[in-house]
């Protein structure tokens, strides 16, 4: 019998395994629901107060084996299994066994694993720490077991058929009903094929480098750095899938946070933890989180695009939080009313001034602060970190559900755009009686230059403090080589080991704006005719121009405009640079990235690095003004229009 043939029987057994165990599980629970309706009408028509009672101890003794509560749906039957290994162990009662691997468990009716859940480290570790022909010594349930790996095998399943096959040896893709082999596919070539370009979750493709970060320990904290498309959100996430699943006692999901930079990247990451993780699960942007817990705690506030305007990049300073925590400290509690406290703090001048400086933003937010105390009013969205921080800082020890010492397990993401504020408020969060946090941040990435960067290094010197755990993860697996290399050469950081190689970026350089408008029109006509199924961006610098570019493209059906939250269908998006930070696209069009848009400062150079970084397979650059120096190879001719 064939390889592909005897795979594909597999995923037939498997499915009628785990049909079985529904429709027992089914039976199973209105057996039950049966037994306790029989019981609660004996109950109802018995006369002696003994007979009631000693139903109820019955009723009562049976809750515990309800089999909806120790008997869980098996939730992944459209795709049971992801990846799996054949060993030869060294035991003969073992001997020579393939074992699946799977987003969750499962068991036959003799209580045998047909799919062990990927988060079962001692066991998984077989696949990802070893690679074909390799011996293995480890020990599992513990025992010493070792043998050798045959065979690591990634599987693509979609509806309960087989599509994919990828071995040590290639990849087998199953086309019109037959078997072809193809070459080497990344998880883009995935998303093409299947239309679906959520965060791809890495079960079958975590690396040993990633596991092993996936699998430190629960408590404390973890810092994960490393560049773009390294896979920093995507391996917090499992990390944390795995921590709720081999710590349910101290990490509950309903006490576990995920913050993301934005809404875009909220959406993304939120429409893939449903499945990874649970939907108990909140995912928030700091805003909304920030928001949602001042409400819950019936603080009355409104907030305004209008008010405080121009003090954000002052309200993001580093010398705030140190002002705040000594107002804390130097005045009477605000508990009773947080909005006048708040007030009192923006209106101490001195205060103020020894830790911010005497300068205009100053003396306006101590204008503001006085409006605030005599006449109320609206507040602006920077307000609610202080806010909320104030609160916490006056709170005690004492946990307040959702707001202060409360979460098992907070995951923070992009963190080198957060403000110290804002990053002492999650901490705030976090329960300290067993710390456990996951920071993930790129410094080259950080593209908020109101956001003052000593926040951010003091925070990181915080958590040294405490003993934090860094892991680096240094391979990018998104983007290609020749895109790395252009993003390596905007950036002035090292490339990086690149997985995949691709076309070279394109440059089109056009006299006027109407002309690259009207080219760029033909284009995307022409791509989406030849590829329908992929997903463009075409990143624009500023909001404003996303709007003019759009204005042109907006005849042609696929292109949409889409400048705060995303939608990942395939098609073309027209979007700014600040709403595609840590997303991925199959192309990307970078739209007129001139000097003025990308100058050559410490922030020109990050925000160009993380608009190219965008592009896994494919690059063009369309500008009608001269190219940000940014671009420039060194030792060449400077580039003109």
């Amino acid at each position: 019998m064939s390889f592909t043939i005897q795979e594909e029987n597999r995923l037939v057994e498997v499915c009628a395994v785990a049909d079985a165990y529904m429709a027992e599980r089914r039976e199973k629970i209105l057996a039950h629901a049966a037994k306790i309706k029989e019981l609660e009408a004996q109950r109802l028509a018995a006369v002696s107060a003994p007979e009631k009672d000693r139903l109820t101890r019955e009723i009562r003794d049976l809750s515990p084996f309800d089999p909806v509560k120790f008997n869980p749906p098996f939730e992944h039957s459209h795709a049971p299994y992801l990846a799996g290994i054949v060993i030869e162990d060294d035991d003969p009662r073992i001997g020579r066994k393939h074992l699946l691997f799977g987003k969750q468990g499962l068991m036959d009716s003799q209580s045998n694993a047909v799919i062990i859940d990927w988060r079962k480290a001692a066991i998984s570790k077989l696949y990802y720490e070893y690679e074909e022909g390799e011996d293995y010594e480890e020990v599992i349930v513990k025992r010493e077991r070792t043998g050798r790996i045959e065979k690591k095998i990634a599987y693509g399943i979609s509806r309960r058929e087989l599509q994919t096959i990828q071995t040590g040896t290639g990849t087998l893709v199953k086309q019109n009903g037959l078997w072809k082999e193809q070459g080497k596919t990344t998880t883009m070539d995935q998303k093409e094929a299947s239309g679906d370009y959520r965060m791809v979750d890495i079960v079958s493709l975590i690396s040993p480098a990633q596991f092993e970060l996936i699998t430190r320990q629960h408590e404390g904290c973890l810092y994960l750095t490393g560049g773009a498309g390294s896979g920093k959100t995507t391996v917090a996430l499992h990390r944390l899938s795995y921590l709720m699943y081999n710590f349910p006692d101290s990490l509950r999901p309903e006490r576990c946070l995920v913050v993301m930079f934005n809404r875009s990247l909220r959406d993304y990451v939120a429409q893939t933890s449903r499945e990874l993780l649970t939907s108990r699960l909140a995912v928030e942007t700091f805003h909304s989180w920030a928001d949602g817990a001042l409400r819950s705690l019936g603080v009355p506030f409104k907030f305004s695009v209008r008010a405080g305007r121009n003090l954000g990049p002052l309200k993001k300073k580093a010398g705030m939080y140190r002002a705040l925590v000594e107002h804390a400290q130097t005045t009477d509690s605000g508990a009773e009313n947080p909005i006048e406290d708040l007030a009192g703090f923006y209106a101490n001048s001195p205060l103020l001034e020894q830790h911010l400086g005497k300068n205009r933003e100053v003396r306006e937010l101590v204008q503001a602060g006085k409006r605030l105390l005599q006449e109320g009013g609206d507040l602006a969205f920077d307000d609610a970190g202080i806010l909320l921080h104030l609160i916490q800082l006056r709170g005690g020890e004492k946990p307040i559900p959702g707001v202060l010492n409360w979460y098992d397990h907070i995951l923070v993401d992009e963190a080198q755009d957060l403000s110290l504020i804002e990053l002492k408020c999650l901490e705030a969060a976090n329960d300290p009686s067993h710390r456990s946090l996951t920071v993930c941040a790129d410094e080259r990435q950080k593209i908020l230059d109101f956001v003052d960067a000593r926040g951010f290094a003091h925070f990181q010197l915080h958590l040294n403090e405490q003993g934090v755990t860094s892991g680096q993860l240094s391979v990018s697996y998104r983007s290609t080589r020749q895109i790395m290399e252009l993003a390596s050469r905007v950036s002035g950081r090292t490339v990086e080991n690149v997985l995949n190689k691709g076309p070279e970026p394109r440059f089109h350089a056009f006299q006027t704006l109407e002309e690259a408008l009207a080219r760029l029109k033909s284009s995307i006509a022409a791509l989406l005719a030849r590829e329908p199924h992929s997903l463009t961006a075409v990143i624009c610098r500023y909001r404003k121009d996303a709007e003019t570019v759009f204005g042109a493209l907006r005849a042609i059906q696929g292109v949409r405009l889409q400048t705060s939250n995303m939608t990942f269908t395939p098609g073309v998006v027209v979007t700014n640079v600040h709403q595609v930070k840590g997303l991925e696209f199959s192309g990307v069009i970078l739209w007129n990235p001139s000097g003025r848009s990308y100058p050559g400062t410490e922030l020109g150079k990050n925000l160009l690095y993380v608009a190219v970084t965008r592009a896994s397979n494919r690059l063009a650059i369309y500008h009608h003004d001269a190219l940000s120096p940014l671009f420039q190879e060194p030792g060449k001719p400077r580039l003109k229009k």
